[in-house]
């Protein structure tokens, strides 16, 4: 009995890591662009926005039972910064890029540091996900 649990869990944790979707493969939400526009916030702008949002760490703190008689302790940084949307306050720049082959204007907040005229990958439309930059892999260009 041992045995076949054990091969269900391998069987169905298979399963689970064959279906992964990664947004950069993503194609209805993928688009090569061209940076048209860049604008770097000022202090002041930070500090205004760092006011209004003055708690945006996830930090936390968790104790918790397990089923065997012990007590769980939990204290760390939950942050998974592929996840959340740059913030102003933590040194955003806001680009404004234009895809392909289309009239549409793409506002995107980023680390990343790109020029005018730069050819970018974006993630963009997606229903779930904020506007975000991936990298160029090699033959990717903008023409």
């Amino acid at each position: 009995m041992k045995t076949f649990i054990a091969t269900l869990v391998l069987v169905l944790l298979s399963a689970c890591q064959s279906t992964t979707h990664k947004l950069e493969k993503d194609t209805r939400y993928i688009r090569l662009a061209t940076v048209i526009d860049k604008y770097e916030f000022s202090e002041t702008e930070r500090n205004q926005a760092k006011a209004n949002n003055p708690d945006n760490s996830n930090t936390g703190f968790g104790v918790g039972k397990s089923g065997f008689g012990g007590i769980m302790l939990g204290l760390g940084d939950h942050r998974d910064n592929s996840d959340i949307q740059p913030q102003i306050s933590d040194g955003a720049i806001r680009y404004i890029v234009q895809p392909l082959d289309s009239q549409e204007r793409i506002e995107v907040l980023s680390y990343s540091k790109y020029q005018i005229h730069d050819c970018v990958k974006v993630l963009a439309g997606h229903p779930t996900e904020f506007p975000r930059f991936f990298k160029l892999k090699s033959g990717e260009h903008c023409n």
